[in-house]
């Protein structure tokens, strides 16, 4: 049996633990459709850019760290707002607002 586990985070919950701000890209398809993605992260403190990956390791090691996940845990997968999420500019104003790691316990 092998169970799997979600974890979702706000984006402000992944920008703290990471102290860095999601840097956000966004690409005009049409007049009305604009693609929108996370392209890293910025550290608050020093300006250092981390790819999104490094980002959401540094929450998934936290995440372990604090016992969410199990220490035996090793792989994880993640979705996070990406190139592929579409959106309408006339309807929606807002970023995509969620992380979600997920993992698998055997």
């Amino acid at each position: 049996m092998h169970i799997t586990t979600y974890i979702e985070l706000e984006n402000q919950e992944v920008e703290e633990i990471t102290e860095a701000k999601m840097i956000f890209a966004t690409e005009q398809v049409n007049e009305h459709i604009i693609e929108t993605c996370v392209e890293g992260f910025e550290r608050s403190d020093t300006g250092e850019k981390m790819s999104s990956e490094e980002g959401i390791q540094m929450v998934f090691d936290h995440l372990k760290k604090k016992g969410i996940i199990p220490n035996g845990v090793e792989d994880f997968s993640f979705e996070m707002p990406s190139c592929e999420r579409l959106k309408n500019s006339e309807h929606e104003e807002d970023l995509p607002q969620n992380v979600v790691i997920t993992y698998v316990v055997a």
